[in-house]
């Protein structure tokens, strides 16, 4: 069954479109991620999907009641002077859910957030925060589950735990719509959409990404990156991507092991492997069919 779907969907700030001709449809049971940088016009989308931000073009349908739609926005939104309980309590009342104290319960059990039912919101940290206002959105058992960057901040531990709590959440048969810059967050998703400025560059999930994607990648070790990666480029690679000591570079359908070699034999090179694109390698790809820019 179909949750939600939207066509063209746009949005425009004065002369700025923030969001372009974007295509979305979303079925019962899916886990599906808007990918992308600050910028992208995710912020935009989630707002517009829960009915918070109206449309300048295209057309939204929700099929299901707004009740069955619960938003997590981006920043934390909850009373930070009332505690983890009477948050919760005040959500509750909010939807007219009457005594929901059974709930409660359950959901920060559920969470490990039943300890600390009596500390004030706003002295969470950054991870318990974010338990709280998932707690907060299934209060009133939704269908659909709107998730806005919802481990921006979060240290890596606390990242961790809360998607086992989104696939625990999501079993139960909750859809989730999520979005992140993060790469490694995308691939919990089972279908992605690469966005940027506004717009979707690719829509899959990462073995679609990676058989479309042409030619070969590897992985570079190199102390000496900035050095390696003048030398890289001589080579007339199609994408290159750093961070720290690694670089990945992507060049055209060839030969693999003479390639290798000669990346072997470049400045400050330590290990040289072939490797299977990731969604970094398909990002670029994408910006650069879209004619964006690299940075």
């Amino acid at each position: 069954m179909i949750l939600l779907e939207a066509r063209a969907l746009a949005c425009r700030f004065g002369a700025k479109a923030t969001v372009q001709g974007l295509d979305l449809t979303l079925a019962e049971g899916e886990l599906v991620g808007l990918i992308g940088p600050d910028g992208a016009g995710k912020t935009t989308t989630f707002r517009m999907l829960a009915g918070l931000q109206r449309p300048t073009g295209g057309s939204l349908h929700r099929h299901l009641d707004r009740r069955s739609i619960s938003y997590v926005p981006q920043t934390f939104s909850l009373a930070p002077d009332l505690t983890v309980s009477e948050n919760l309590r005040l959500q509750a009342g909010l939807y007219g859910l009457g005594d929901a104290e059974a709930r409660i319960t359950g959901l920060l059990e559920s969470v490990d957030l039943a300890p600390f039912r009596d500390r004030l919101s706003g002295a969470l940290s950054g991870g318990m925060k974010q338990k709280l206002a998932l707690c907060a959105a299934l209060l009133t058992e939704p269908r659909l589950l709107l998730l806005d960057e919802p481990t921006t901040g979060v240290d890596p531990v606390s990242r961790r735990e809360f998607w086992e709590l989104l696939h625990t959440v999501h079993d139960q048969g909750v859809a989730i719509l999520f979005s992140s810059p993060y790469m490694d967050e995308a691939e919990y998703a089972h279908r992605m959409l690469l966005m940027h400025e506004g717009r979707v560059l690719e829509e899959g999930d990462l073995p679609s990404f990676r058989r479309r994607l042409p030619g070969l990648v590897f992985r570079l070790v190199s102390p000496r990156r900035r050095e390696t990666q003048k030398a890289l480029a001589a080579l007339g690679p199609l994408d290159l991507f750093a961070e720290g000591e690694i670089i990945r570079a992507r060049f055209p359908e060839q030969d693999p092991a003479p390639l290798a070699a000669r990346l072997a034999a470049l400045p400050g090179v330590e290990l040289v492997r072939l490797a299977e694109a990731n969604l970094e390698d398909v990002f670029l790809h994408a910006l650069a069919n879209a004619g964006g820019d690299h940075g």
